[in-house]
C-alpha cells in the first residue's frame, strides 16, 4: 500500500507529489514511502520550533538521519531536499541554499548505519559528532559567500562572538558551524538511535531490502 497523507496547502502539496513521483520512479518501497512522509514533516516542524526558540542548534535533520538509517541513502536525499524546499514558504527561505548540506548528511548516515554506528548510544553520539564537523565544513562556503555570515537563525549570535575575537568571516562562520552542528548532530544521532532502539526488529527488516539492510541491531 503506497498511499500516505498530502498536505492541504497547493505548494506544499505540489513539493510533497514531486517527491513521493520521484520516489516511486526509482522503485522505493511503500513502507519507506510512508517512513518518508513522515520524516519531512519531521524535519520542517522541529526546524521550525528551533527557529522560533532561537536556540543555536538546528534540529532540521532528524527526519533525514531517521530515513536513512531505516530506508537508505536515496529516500533519505529526497526527504532532505523536499523537507529543506518546503521549509522556504515557511519562513526559513535559506534552507533551499543548503540543500547540499542535507544531501551529505543522508549519504554520511546511511553510511554510519551500514556499519552498525545506531548500534551502541555512544557509537551514535560519536558518528554524529564527526557528521557535525563534516556539515561544518560543508554548510560554511555557503553561509558566507550567500548569506554573509548571517541567516537569522540562533546561531548567528556564535557568528557574532567569533567575529568579535578577531576571525575573519569565513573562519568564524566554520567555527560556529563546529560547534553548533557538533552538538546539533549528536542530539540528532542519540535520538534516532533512541527511536530505533524502541522499534521492533520485524518493522525494521520492512524498509530495505536483504542486500541493502542497514546493521541497527542494538546491543547493551
Amino acid at each position: 500500500n503506497r498511499t500516505t497523507h498530502t498536505p492541504k496547502n497547493p505548494a506544499e502539496r505540489r513539493v510533497f507529489l514531486f517527491a513521493m513521483n520521484i520516489s516511486t520512479r526509482l522503485r522505493i518501497p511503500g513502507p519507506a514511502l510512508s517512513l518518508m512522509a513522515f520524516c519531512i514533516a519531521l524535519n520542517v516542524s522541529m526546524g521550525q520550533i528551533a527557529s522560533l526558540l532561537k536556540i543555536p542548534l538546528y534540529l532540521d535533520m532528524v527526519g533525514t538521519i531517521l530515513c536513512a538509517v531505516l530506508a537508505g541513502p536515496a529516500p533519505a536525499m529526497i526527504t532532505a531536499i523536499a523537507a529543506n524546499i518546503l521549509a522556504a514558504p515557511l519562513g526559513s527561505p535559506s534552507m533551499i541554499f543548503f540543500i547540499p548540506v542535507g544531501i551529505t548528511v543522508a549519504l554520511v548516515s546511511s553510511a554510519w548505519a551500514r556499519v552498525g554506528a545506531f548500534r551502541r548510544w555512544w557509537t551514535a553520539i560519536a558518528s554524529g559528532i564527526v557528521l557535525g564537523v563534516i556539515s561544518a565544513t560543508v554548510s560554511a562556503p555557503i553561509a558566507t559567500f550567500v548569506f554573509g555570515g548571517v541567516t537569522f537563525a540562533g546561531t548567528d549570535l556564535l557568528v557574532a562572538v567569533f567575529r568579535g575575537a578577531g576571525f575573519p568571516l569565513l573562519q568564524s562562520v566554520w567555527l560556529q558551524g563546529l560547534t553548533s552542528d557538533t552538538i546539533d548532530k549528536a542530539i540528532s544521532y542519540s535520538l534516532v538511535s533512541s527511536v530505533i532502539a524502541g522499534l521492533p526488529s520485524r518493522l525494521l527488516l520492512r524498509f530495505r531490502s536483504r542486500k541493502d539492510r542497514p546493521d541497527v541491531s542494538m546491543e547493551s
